[in-house]
């Protein structure tokens, strides 16, 4: 059967048509049986016996509904002929079906699927300190100059600055940064005076504002109107309530 039908999972057989014609004499004695045998026991999983005994040649078409046998339980099908008699242009038509939830994971509707977990990359750490040609150039405590190069005392006397340098650069450093306080002082005190100039300039005219509009001492009255609006709102309300329970 694997040979017939597709050789996937969940493939369970729910029909089985069969057709073949008989060469036979008339008064001639003649049975056909068709089958297929259990694959996973004794006995046949399907067995049709057609008697043809008394019978002229003729072509014969059965079908069978089944009850969703699966795939794995059926073995070899044959044809066999009892008595005198041939079977010719035999042709067996086996239908099924797939269910999708023979895997619950191959369709997430099914019962008992399960998310698949995401595979988690695996991530190289680098770690410099571990790094060979890193532990060596730390390692290195003093510059090795080449060969070819050579440094005289000379050479490094000139590039230290003398007392004299280091005085004039110190006096001139000196000079810079009183510059930049006298500069941030003459700032502050013109920011001052354009600041608070105008409010000395300025007259403000004096005076009392006595109130123009005095309120009453009576006693107002209700509104109705807004009294009724209320109301009307209320028993609107309660209705779309009562109307929500059913009342």
């Amino acid at each position: 059967m694997s040979s017939v039908l597709p050789p996937i999972g969940g493939v369970d057989i729910n029909g089985l048509i069969y057709r073949y014609t008989t060469e036979k004499e008339t008064d001639a004695d003649m049975k056909v049986t068709v089958g297929n045998l259990n694959f996973g026991g004794d006995g046949h999983l399907f067995k049709e016996t057609d008697d043809w005994s008394g019978v002229p040649s003729n072509t014969i078409t059965k079908s069978f509904p089944l009850n969703n046998i699966p795939l794995e339980s059926w073995g070899d099908g044959s044809i066999t002929v009892e008595g005198d008699g041939t079977v010719k242009n035999a042709t067996v038509v086996y239908t099924f079906r797939v269910d999708e939830c023979y895997d619950p994971q191959l369709n997430p509707s099914c019962a008992g699927y399960k998310k698949p977990i995401p595979k988690v990359p695996v991530v190289e750490v680098y770690n410099a300190l571990e790094d060979d040609a890193v532990i060596g150039a730390i390692e290195v405590e003093e510059y090795e100059y080449p060969d070819e190069a050579e440094i005289s005392e000379d050479d490094e006397n000139d590039d230290k600055p003398t007392k004299i340098e280091l005085g004039l650069m110190s006096s001139q450093n000196a000079l810079t940064m009183f510059q930049e306080y006298q500069q941030g002082e003459m700032i502050n005190i013109i920011n001052l005076q354009t600041n608070i100039q105008p409010y000395y300039n300025s007259t403000i005219n004096g005076g009392i504002y006595e109130d123009k509009y005095k309120m009453s001492e009576k006693q107002m009255p209700d509104n109705k109107r807004a009294l009724r609006a209320n109301l009307a709102q209320q028993l609107k309300h309660e209705k779309m309530v009562d109307m929500q329970y059913n009342k």
